[in-house]
């Protein structure tokens, strides 16, 4: 009888042989293969469709950018119209005009978008211009002396032209026309009474003033008063 049994126990291990062939381990594997799955969503395809130089990035918080450079050309810019506008000042401080205006004109020339220098610059420049004029021969003898008295009272400068005459009267108190002229120069300056003495003397010294003194235009302001009248009443 035991001799029987062995044969059963073999046949059962190789029952158990056949099942595992029947489901094998690797058919599982084929079903659903790791790299199926791969190739359905694939890395390299996500990554195609987001491009990393179309991204842009933020700046992270608390950093600075860096200065562009148009305001740094500007800022430049400044500090040598400036500097330009300073050196020129010390020029005219120490009466170095022409120095002093070739620096003003860069500064308005080289620099015209600087326009809080430009008023003073053309002030200082002008100051320059003035101080390297060349100024005019101060007149000697009679005749230039009423001349330029004569140029005075056409710009209507009054003042110049009574200084003039003045000084050439006090040693030529016969000269007719130059009483005429203090004659004009005192009726523009609206003095009746001081104007019609200088008439009354040039007509003294000269009758032909008289008529003159008719048609001149300059007298128009004293013409009306009885000063006047008096004074080209013929005798």
């Amino acid at each position: 009888m035991a001799k029987q049994r062995r044969p059963t126990a073999r046949a059962a291990s190789s029952k158990s042989a056949a099942k595992r062939q029947a489901t094998p381990k690797t058919a599982k594997r084929q079903a659903t293969p790791k790299t199926a799955k791969r190739q359905a969503t694939p890395r390299a395809a996500k990554r195609r469709t987001t491009p990393k130089s179309t991204a842009r990035r933020k700046p992270a918080a608390g950093t600075r950018r860096a200065p562009r450079a148009p305001v740094v050309k500007i800022r430049q810019a400044y500090a040598k119209a400036v500097a330009l506008y300073e050196k020129g000042l010390k020029a005219l401080q120490r009466k170095h005009y022409p120095g002093a205006a070739a620096a003003f004109r860069q500064v308005l020339e080289q620099f015209p978008e600087e326009r809080e220098l430009h008023e003073r610059a053309r002030l200082y420049l002008n100051v320059c211009e003035r101080e390297t004029k060349p100024q005019a021969r101060a007149p000697k003898s009679v005749d230039e002396r009423i001349l330029a008295a004569t140029l005075a009272l056409n710009r209507r400068d009054v003042d110049e032209a009574l200084s003039l005459l003045r000084r050439t009267a006090s040693s030529h108190r016969k000269h007719d026309h130059i009483q005429y002229m203090l004659a004009l120069a005192h009726a523009l300056g609206n003095d009746v009474e001081t104007a019609t003495e200088h008439l009354a003397r040039a007509i003294a010294l000269n009758p032909n003033n008289r008529l003159q003194a008719k048609q001149e235009p300059d007298f128009d302001s004293i013409r009306g008063t009885q000063l006047f009248r008096d004074a080209i009443k013929a005798p």
